[in-house]
């Protein structure tokens, strides 16, 4: 058995409607040591908080009220609006299609993981972008990971 990972001093942003959702999100951060985890119920609130704490990553649910998901991506993706526009963004989908997938790839997110997801699934993202990030370029007004240089989507599989 592999041993759980951790990622100590780091700050997560955990945005999800359901308040339910986030304290799942945040107890299965705190167990594998990130012990500053901000919440925020909808878009137009995470992006204050992303401007006043400037968590070391985000992770954001896709269909959000006020701001979507979509939206808060653009937002905190634009260097020219966004106080972070390379904090990592983990998303969090509960339908994965492939139009969104591909839509979520193009605002620039770092990982994808379907709900329900289990605490390994989550702690498999965390290593990509925090142990593994990749470089980012910009490509019109927003700026993206580049593409991972193995041929292979690992951390956009939705498993």
């Amino acid at each position: 058995m592999i041993a759980t990972p951790t990622f100590p001093d780091l700050s997560a942003l955990v945005v999800d409607e359901s308040l339910y959702i986030r304290r799942i999100v945040r107890d299965m951060l705190m167990r594998v040591g990130i012990k500053r985890v901000l919440e925020a119920p909808d878009g137009a609130e995470a992006l204050g908080v992303l401007a006043e704490s400037k968590p070391d990553l985000t992770i954001i649910d896709w269909d959000l009220a006020i701001l979507s998901g979509e939206e808060f991506i653009r937002l905190a993706r634009t260097p020219t609006t966004s106080p972070s526009p390379t904090v990592p963004i983990i998303l969090m989908l509960g339908q994965p299609r492939r139009n969104v997938v591909d839509r979520a790839i193009a605002l620039g997110v770092n990982e994808i993981i379907a709900k329900p997801f289990s605490p390994k699934t989550l702690w498999s993202r965390l290593d990509e972008v925090i142990n593994r990030p990749r470089p980012f370029s910009q490509v019109k007004s927003l700026l993206r990971p580049l593409p991972r240089t193995n041929g292979l989507s690992k951390g956009l599989s939705l498993i």
